[in-house]
């Protein structure tokens, strides 16, 4: 599992998060703590994301991952 940290300024960010995330052939998490929620669910990036900082859970090799990494690249921190 590929681990990154992310934050959200907005909730438009979250909107555009979760939108590039549900076209993702993978499982993507995201953790908080002992919470951890389905990213492709915008409810659950809203819940544990806004204005946090959380950990994202890839379940894909790097390679498979890089495209995904780039496109929500300003999310990263």
């Amino acid at each position: 599992m590929i681990k990154k940290r992310i934050k959200f300024k907005t909730a438009n960010d979250i909107k555009e998060f979760v939108n590039i995330t549900m076209t993702q052939r993978f499982d993507i998490d995201l953790i908080a703590g002992r919470y951890i929620a389905d990213a492709k669910s915008i409810l659950s990036v809203f819940g544990l994301a806004l204005d946090n900082e959380v950990t994202l859970g890839i379940h894909a090799t790097e390679e498979n991952a890089a495209a995904y990494l780039d496109r929500i690249s300003t999310y990263l921190v």
